[in-house]
């Protein structure tokens, strides 16, 4: 399968699965959530690793690919306090609004990133072989 096939998996799937943490975790479904909240840190990662696979395909509008790639570090980034505030809550109950906070600005700068790497390869253009 090329390149582009399985970018589009690995991107559903973490979709998938940050829904299914989004939602378990809203439902306190503990067990649910401390599967689905790691794989979709796995699933990311995969996905942004097949990204930077798929776009040495491509040549970007150079504005628009730095504006992506700060979106892009920012989310990444935000992934880290909702690891870290989620260990916490794990053992502090109290830690909940840390985590829910840090999860929220997660989401936020995940679909920020999301929507500006649609942007930036709307305008790419496929590099000749």
């Amino acid at each position: 399968m090329s390149a582009d096939i399985w970018f589009w998996v690995a991107l559903s799937a973490t979709v998938v699965l940050i829904a299914l943490a989004l939602v378990s975790g809203w439902q306190r479904k503990r067990r649910a959530h401390l599967v689905a909240g790691p794989a979709s840190m796995a699933s990311l990662t995969i996905a942004i690793l097949l990204t930077e696979q798929l776009a040495r395909l491509y040549t970007f509008v150079p504005e628009v690919q730095r504006i992506h790639l700060i979106c892009a570090k920012v989310g990444g980034l935000l992934a880290l306090p909702v690891v870290i505030t989620g260990i916490w809550l794990w053992r502090r109950p109290a830690a909940r609004r840390m985590h829910v906070f840090a999860v929220w600005a997660f989401v936020i700068a995940t679909l920020v990133a999301t929507a500006t790497g649609i942007w930036m390869f709307a305008g790419a253009v496929l590099k000749p072989r």
